[in-house]
């Protein structure tokens, strides 16, 4: 009996008794050995795609003796580049790198250079830094609601190095201000099953238990199941606009409510719409109201780096008072070395991202966001109207620009493989198997959108004709989402890394 065979006869197994199961058979030499054999295929798989310079370029694992010259260093990396950018400039990639445009990158580069030796930590020696970020925290509040919500909210914030720190920071806020105040020692946050993975992660670092609620058929939260989750050690209730699996939003207004009503805090994860949202509405396209409008949203996460587009290492959490915000800084009065305080996890961090941050939103402007939401959500319905002429594939729930296919018929993952040897690099997931696309400004260049229908039709044409490939990551995907024993699957992660950081 193989994995595949053992994954179909225990999948009906339930999580907590299949923890207990493996932790047994794993023990069994002919099944320890059977997994070791799984797991060297799967990195034989993997290990292609992620070493793609083995003998091109020199190894260099100790420092050199001399050094090499900055010529040769400069040419290395500008051949990877080369190599590297050719995807992502012409379309081919899910997400990633959300404007793409020479002009801009250029910009944010110069703006880089010149601030490269900044230093936020050092406020008094880099005042540019404390301008450049609080005008970014202003004016990702007022995007967001700041001047229009019904209490006069101070709305205020940091700057951060991305969306998971975001969505770390505010999670630890909220249990730090339970202990404080409510002397909550056993929180609990609740957030749909969709829910980023930095929350899973903010669980593990800060001690948080999760408790997971469904998600409907159009896969945003259930309400139902969310009202019977709280409790009293419910710190935080958090929803996604939009969740990135799937693209759709969940019910924001009618969770934020709930939170009010109950005392809690709720978080929205704007990081993916962040950006996107407020100029969709102003556009006149059909979005929620996610944002500090809602009286119970109380925290906020907004990715400047995705449809902002500055450059790759900023984000912005946001808070409804100065009084949750207090919670995330660290300070520390009896240190030798003097006074210390920083406002997120990070001490030093770059200034000159936050500076190429401030200089990207000056330089869209809120008419450049117009325009760049208006044709990403037109290519959108170039892509709906085009996968409905194939009927095997299905759009999960009500997305706005960010597409899950799925299939009833054929292997989607069959498929994904497909379309990674057309050039695509798309996000394969899964319960349920399924991959997506995030459209960027990179799918508006003209025939994109067509392109990908062409491709899809034809990827999905092959695997009817050819179905059951073996080969590619198609089999991988199946095991990682099919295997009831998920140890399995994080041990091949772990491997992954390992991959990662091997000479």
């Amino acid at each position: 009996m193989n994995i595949e065979e053992i994954s179909e006869k225990l999948s009906w197994l339930p999580p907590s008794f299949a923890r207990f199961i493996e932790k047994r058979v794993k023990k069994i030499p002919a099944f320890k050995k059977m997994i070791d054999a799984e797991n060297e295929k799967a990195m034989s798989v993997l290990e292609h795609s992620l070493r793609p310079y083995d003998g091109k370029f020199d190894k260099h694992i100790s420092l050199p003796s001399t050094g090499v010259s900055r010529e040769k260093i400069l040419s290395d990396i500008q051949h990877m580049h080369d190599v590297e950018s050719v995807k992502w400039k012409e379309g081919f990639v899910s997400g990633g790198i959300y404007h793409g445009d020479n002009e801009h990158i250029d910009f944010l580069n110069k703006v880089y250079a010149l601030q490269s030796q900044s230093n936020p930590l050092h406020s008094d020696l880099f005042p540019s830094a404390t301008k450049f970020e609080a005008e970014i925290v202003s004016m990702a509040a007022h995007m967001h609601g700041k001047g229009k919500t019904p209490d006069n909210a101070q709305v205020c914030g940091t700057v951060t190095s991305g969306g998971t720190e975001s969505i770390l920071v505010a999670m630890k806020s909220y249990r730090d201000r339970a202990r404080e105040e409510k002397g909550i020692t056993e929180p609990e946050m609740i957030l749909p099953t969709t829910a980023h993975a930095a929350f899973d992660k903010a669980s593990q670092y800060f001690n948080i238990k999760q408790v997971k609620i469904p998600v409907t058929g159009n896969y945003s939260a259930d309400i139902s199941a969310l009202k019977r989750a709280i409790n009293n050690n419910t710190i935080v209730i958090v929803g996604s606009a939009p969740s990135f699996p799937h693209g759709t939003f969940d019910p924001i207004k009618e969770m934020s409510d709930i939170a009010l009503k109950n005392g809690i805090g709720f978080h929205t994860d704007c990081c993916l719409g962040g950006f996107v949202v407020p100029f969709a509405e102003k556009l006149g396209y059909k979005v929620p109201v996610v944002d500090f409008r809602l009286q119970g949203v109380t925290s906020m996460s907004v990715d400047t780096h995705k449809y902002g587009y500055a450059a790759k290492g900023t984000s912005v959490v946001l808070y409804r008072t100065e009084e949750l915000r207090h919670y995330q800084f660290y300070t520390l009065t009896e240190w030798p070395g003097g006074l210390y305080f920083s406002p997120t996890l990070a001490g030093s961090r770059p200034g000159a991202l936050s500076a190429a941050c401030w200089a990207a939103m000056l330089a869209m402007g809120e008419e450049g966001y117009l325009k760049a939401t208006k044709s990403i959500l037109e290519t959108a319905e170039k892509i709906k109207e085009g996968v409905k002429a194939i009927p095997e594939i299905k759009i999960l729930g009500e997305p706005v620009w960010i597409f899950a296919f799925a299939s009833d018929t054929i292997n989607i993952y069959e498929v994904l493989d497909q379309m990674t040897r057309k050039h695509w690099n798309l996000n394969g997931l899964h319960k349920p198997a399924c991959f997506h696309i995030a459209l960027t400004l990179r799918h508006t260049q003209q025939g994109v959108a067509e392109r990908f229908i062409h491709d899809l039709k034809e990827s999905v044409a092959h695997v009817k004709a050819n179905p059951g490939n073996k080969e590619g990551l198609a089999p991988v995907y199946g095991m990682a989402a099919s295997l009831p024993f998920r140890g399995m699957v994080s041990d091949i992660l772990k491997k992954y890394l390992d991959v990662i950081y091997k000479l």
